[in-house]
C-alpha cells in the first residue's frame, strides 16, 4: 500500500508540534492543512517542509478538494464532534487529540452518529506509548506482583496554559487526568466501575476552575486513590504522575519516571526500559496507520477509549451531586446533564 494521506485541521498552538510529526513520519504525506485563523496558517508553513501542501481556512472545502485517507484533528475539544462528523461524512478515518469532545453527552452523541460510518474514529492517548509505562505493562503481564489489588496514583504540576482551558469549571478532570485514568484502563486491563471526586480551586491558583481535585475509583474491583493538581506548589512530577500498583507479591512503582518492583522480601529490583522504534505521539499515528493497512481497529477507537472519557463525565457527576456515580451507568443512559 502506498503512502497514506493526511489533512491536519487546526494548528494553534500544540498543533503545530503534530505538523512537524506529521510531516517527517515516513508512511504517512501530510497533503492539507486547515485552520480558521490565517495568522495560524502562515504560521504552519515554517514547520513543513513539503511545498506540495496545500492551506484552507475551511475543513469542508480541504475535505471537498484535497485526497486524503485521515482527518487529524488538533483544535480545542468543544469543536470535535462537528469536525469529526464532517470528515466521517466525506470519507476519512479521523484521528483525533483527545479528550474526545467537550463534554461526556457530546462523545456519547459522536459514538451514536459514527455507527453509520466505515471509518473510524481513533483517539491519540499518547501517554500509553511510553518506554517507562510499557516496562510497567510488561511487568504487570508477567504477574511478577500476582493480581494488582489497589493503586495509589499522584499527579502535581504547576503549568500554566490560559486560552480556551479557562472556559472549563473542572480543567484538571476534564483536560489533564483523562491521560491518567485512560493509563490505569490500559495498565490493568480493566473497566471503570464507579468513581466518587471531590475538587477545588485554591486560592493561588491561575486557572477559572478547580484545578485539584481527588477521586476514589473502583475498576472491577480494584481499589484506585488519585490526587491530582495543575497548580502545586514544590517538587513537580513528570508528566506521568508517580503512581504504585500493590500486589500480593509487591508493588511496582513508577516514581520520577523510573519502574522499579519492591517483593515482599524487600528485595527492590529496577525494570528493564526497552527501546521503542515510535514513542509517544509518534506512536500514536503509526497505530493508527498501522490500523488501517492491516484492516483493523486501532487499539484506541472511540467504541473503546469512551471507557476512559467515561471516568471524566462520573466525576464531573459526581462532584455535581456529591455521591459516588456508576460509571458503567452514564455510558447507558441516554441523557446525562451535568
Amino acid at each position: 500500500m502506498s503512502k497514506l494521506k493526511a489533512i491536519q485541521v487546526g494548528t494553534g498552538g500544540f498543533g503545530t508540534s503534530w505538523l512537524e510529526i506529521l510531516d517527517n513520519f515516513q508512511e504517512l504525506e501530510l497533503v492539507a492543512v486547515v485552520d480558521v485563523n490565517q495568522e495560524n496558517l502562515e504560521n504552519a508553513k515554517r514547520f513543513v517542509k513539503n511545498p506540495s501542501v496545500e492551506y484552507y481556512t475551511d475543513h469542508l472545502e480541504a475535505f471537498a478538494k484535497s485526497k486524503a485517507d485521515i482527518a487529524v484533528i488538533i483544535t480545542p475539544p468543544q469543536t470535535h464532534k462537528k469536525l469529526a462528523l464532517d470528515a466521517l461524512a466525506n470519507d476519512l478515518h479521523v484521528f483525533m487529540e483527545k479528550p474526545i469532545a467537550q463534554t461526556f453527552e457530546d462523545a456519547k452523541e459522536l459514538l451514536e452518529k459514527s455507527k453509520v460510518y466505515e471509518k473510524f474514529i481513533m483517539i491519540s492517548q499518547n501517554y500509553r506509548w511510553r518506554p517507562e509505562i510499557q516496562a510497567v505493562k510488561k511487568a504487570i503481564e508477567e504477574e511478577v506482583i500476582g493480581k494488582v489489588e489497589y493503586v495509589e496514583w499522584n499527579f502535581r504540576r504547576a503549568t500554566k496554559f490560559g486560552g480556551w482551558r479557562d472556559q472549563y469549571s473542572e480543567i484538571l478532570i476534564e483536560d489533564m487526568s483523562i491521560h491518567h485514568f485512560d493509563l490505569m484502563r490500559y495498565l490493568l486491563d480493566v473497566n471503570p466501575s464507579a468513581v466518587f471526586a471531590k475538587s477545588m480551586k485554591p486560592s493561588w491558583s491561575w486557572f477559572n476552575g478547580n484545578s485539584t481535585a481527588s477521586l476514589v475509583m473502583d475498576f472491577e474491583g480494584i481499589q484506585i486513590n488519585y490526587f491530582g493538581s495543575w497548580v502545586t506548589r514544590g517538587k513537580e512530577t513528570p508528566w506521568n504522575g508517580d503512581f504504585k500498583l500493590v500486589g500480593e507479591k509487591g508493588i511496582i512503582e513508577l516514581i520520577d519516571n523510573c519502574p522499579t518492583i519492591t517483593f515482599e522480601n524487600g528485595q527492590i529490583k529496577q525494570l528493564e526500559i526497552e527501546p521503542m522504534e515510535y514513542e509517544d505521539r509518534e506512536y500514536s499515528i503509526y497505530e493508527m496507520v498501522s490500523a488501517i493497512k492491516e484492516g483493523r481497529k486501532p487499539v484506541t477507537v472511540l467504541s473503546d477509549n469512551i471507557q476512559s472519557f467515561a471516568v471524566v463525565g462520573a466525576a464531573l457527576l459526581s462532584i455535581k451531586q456529591n455521591k459516588e456515580i456508576d460509571v458503567q451507568d452514564i455510558i447507558k443512559m441516554r441523557s446525562m446533564k451535568l
